[in-house]
């Protein structure tokens, strides 16, 4: 399968491999993960996320969200090892992160992954269900890439969360759910 080159600047590199893992199924995800809705402090002011989410892995924490300590099942190990396999010089994922876009009108803004405990140098995820726009933008010139992801897609960032901000703009026309699979290496 042939890697799709979205950015190469330096030692920042995103790519995408269309429908790597298009044989697996949405409802395979969408009914074996404990999906919750978190509420996220934003400007002082509590509101919910524009989307479910879960965790497994290392304990975690992000913006006012805290994820205990949660196995990754023998499902999602499988999943990562193969995603591993395309990611030659990735640290080993030991944690995923999982997104549930109900609809278009579920998000998630601009963003860096650069908490202290993951390992920048590759983040990957994987993409089931209706196909979204995944935005990159970089943080100093403000250039942005769309990158459209459909189901089965991987999308590999390599040293990004440094210069690039992303994000999953709102969709309106898209009725259809997604789910998103992020792996990444969390130092201990």
């Amino acid at each position: 399968m042939e890697k799709e080159c979205i950015i190469n600047q330096g030692s920042s590199a995103c790519w995408v491999v269309r429908e790597a893992f298009a044989a697996s199924q949405f409802d395979t995800w969408y009914k074996h993960i404990p999906w919750q809705q978190n509420a996220i402090t934003v400007y002082g002011k509590e509101h919910l996320e524009p989307r479910l989410t879960a965790w497994m892995g290392p304990a975690y924490a992000y913006s006012t969200i805290r994820w205990p300590e949660r196995p990754l099942t023998p499902e999602v190990v499988e999943l990562r090892d193969a995603v591993q396999g395309f990611c030659d010089a990735a640290p080993v994922f030991n944690a995923c992160l999982f997104n549930l876009y109900r609809h278009g009108v579920d998000s998630m803004g601009w963003h860096r992954d650069n908490e202290h405990e993951i390992d920048p140098a590759c983040i990957a995820s994987v993409s089931f269900g209706a196909t979204r726009d995944f935005a990159i933008r970089h943080r100093e010139t403000k250039k942005k890439w769309m990158v459209c992801l459909g189901h089965g897609d991987l999308l590999v960032m390599e040293n990004m969360q440094r210069d690039f901000d992303h994000a999953l703009p709102k969709r309106l026309k898209v009725h259809e759910p997604r789910i998103n699979l992020t792996f990444r290496a969390l130092r201990s």
